[in-house]
């Protein structure tokens, strides 16, 4: 995950001009950065997981028709072998 950009001094500023002390601006601040901070998806992030997802499809894919063509070989050998 990449950096997610959180202005704490302007929230801080934004807290205390809406009633909020010293210590409870800073508090309520620091939580929600921390609760942030670290756990944010941006769209590279999410273009980059969707990318992954088409690429397994795409595999997934391709092993089912092995396994159908080895199927419908193995019916046929079976077929021909039985009398």
């Amino acid at each position: 995950m990449s950096t997610f950009a959180f202005d704490t001094h302007k929230a801080v500023k934004a807290l205390k001009e809406a009633g909020f002390g010293d210590i409870q601006a800073e508090a309520v601040v620091a939580t929600v950065g921390d609760a942030i901070g670290g756990d944010v998806a941006t769209k590279g992030d999410v273009a980059a997981l969707k990318t992954d997802i088409a690429e397994f499809k795409a595999e997934i894919y391709r092993h089912l028709w092995l396994m159908a063509a080895g199927i419908v070989g193995l019916t046929v050998t079976l077929v021909k072998l039985i009398p």
